[in-house]
């Protein structure tokens, strides 16, 4: 096979690229998977706390995570992200959320659910309100826990009651729950058994006989929306331990947008001033460099478009800001070749000749420099927290595609203009000033 061949097969795998990165880019405003900072939503960072009875332990912490992420889909959010931040931070984000609070309020109930005999002494208070006030006091309201909701298989919140028109919350115990339940009941008929969520009373009936079946009610409850909450969490189970907030962010859907808008300009700006600089300077070459950045841009948001699609990557500010940095560092990656190309020129070597050894040895230069700053952004992306790991994932990205467009872009279409165009002049492809004749 050719030199020119070669050239040519080159430029073809990369019109092959760019019509991929093209089908997954477009339709335009689907392409990529954009983070809160730019969308809108809310972050909340957990720190993850020794209690007197619990101890935060690696499996404890992948069940926080867990229960924290069926929680997040009973919300029916799009596109969540819940990840770890070291041993005991758990990062939520929930991009485009339309009430933050009151997903705030879900994600951060313990969710314990517990049943108790209300005590003789008490039994007559019907208001919960007082009840609780009694037993926040430290009077023996309730005697001890018979039953958890570790044993409820589905909690689903509806309208019901014995008035008929109250928010409930229908429960079903899975069988060894069913079968304690019905023990509790059986022994305490006429009693009032007390039912705790997260250390409130929320409802006290009267057991009128023994109920075998696994079902109970949760009655006494505010709004249909409180019983909702009530359902998911109880539905996702407890968090076994104690979380507190660490960080709380809520970003507004404008101002994600106008972050956006701000972020693209900002590249299409950088792009726009790298390119007309190089067009000067560096006159046919440049057009090369341009050719060669706007092939760039398209496979970069071609990749971070399969990467959101395929493994959930989501774009953030700090992401494009690492795009418009390796886009800068892919137009120096070409400065440094063309410096090479002139130098050799210079020394009265032809174009062709000088097109070949200077890329080879600008490539090189700039191969190194790129590997060094690949392996200082890899570690900053295992140690980092999310933001700052979005932003050194973007500029491995961009390093790797500085380097194959350098050798499937740059290289090919060097070699094919000095062997289409023999230039006598080098002047008109690249300014090289005063060249030194060979004798």
């Amino acid at each position: 096979m050719t030199d020119k061949q070669k050239h040519l097969l080159s430029l073809g795998l990369v019109l092959i690229m760019i019509g991929l990165s093209i089908v997954m880019i477009f339709p335009i405003e689907k392409s990529a998977k954009l983070g809160l900072d730019l969308r809108g939503g809310l972050q909340v960072t957990y720190e993850a706390k020794d209690s007197p009875e619990v101890k935060v332990t690696e499996e404890r912490m992948e069940q926080a995570e867990f229960v924290l992420n069926q929680r997040v889909n009973a919300l029916g959010v799009a596109e969540p992200e819940i990840q770890r931040e070291g041993a005991r931070n758990i990062v939520v984000q929930l991009p485009g959320v339309k009430d933050p609070e009151r997903a705030k309020e879900i994600l951060g109930k313990a969710a314990v659910l517990e049943f108790a005999i209300v005590q003789d002494a008490y039994a007559a208070i019907n208001d919960m309100a007082e009840l609780n006030k009694q037993k926040l006091e430290g009077k023996p309201v309730l005697g001890p826990v018979e039953l958890t909701g570790d044993t409820i298989s589905s909690a689903q919140a509806t309208f019901g009651g014995e008035i008929g028109a109250q928010p409930i919350v229908n429960m079903t115990f899975n069988n060894e729950g069913a079968v304690k339940f019905g023990q509790i009941t059986a022994n305490n008929v006429d009693k009032r058994l007390a039912i705790v969520l997260d250390d409130q009373i929320i409802t006290a009936p009267n057991i009128r006989g023994a109920i075998p079946d696994g079902k109970a009610v949760i009655e006494g409850i505010g709004s249909i929306d409180e019983a909702k909450e009530i359902a998911i969490v109880l539905n996702s189970g407890s968090i076994p331990v104690t979380l507190e907030i660490l960080e709380y962010r809520r970003v507004g859907a404008t101002l994600g947008a106008e972050a956006l808008r701000a972020g693209v300009i900002a590249g299409i700006a950088g792009y726009l001033f790298v390119a007309l600089y190089l067009l000067f300077y560096y006159q046919g070459l440049g057009l090369i460099t341009w050719l060669g950045i706007t092939t760039y841009a398209i496979l970069f948001w071609g990749v971070v478009a399969a990467m959101g699609q395929f493994y959930g990557w989501t774009l953030t500010l700090p992401g494009i800001a690492g795009l418009i940095l390796s886009l800068g560092i892919a137009a120096d990656s070409k400065i440094i070749i063309f410096e090479r190309i002139k130098e050799e020129v210079r020394e009265g070597k032809t174009f062709r000749t000088a097109a070949d050894s200077g890329f080879w040895h600008g490539f090189k230069t700039s191969l190194d420099a790129d590997l060094v700053t690949m392996l200082v952004m890899f570690v900053v992306f295992l140690v980092g927290v999310s933001q700052i790991r979005g932003f050194a994932l973007a500029l491995i990205i961009g390093l790797a595609l500085d380097i194959v467009l350098m050798l499937l872009f740059t290289r090919p279409t060097l070699g094919l203009l000095a062997q289409i165009w023999p230039i006598k002049s080098p002047n008109l492809l690249v300014r090289v000033g005063k060249v030194r004749q060979n004798a």
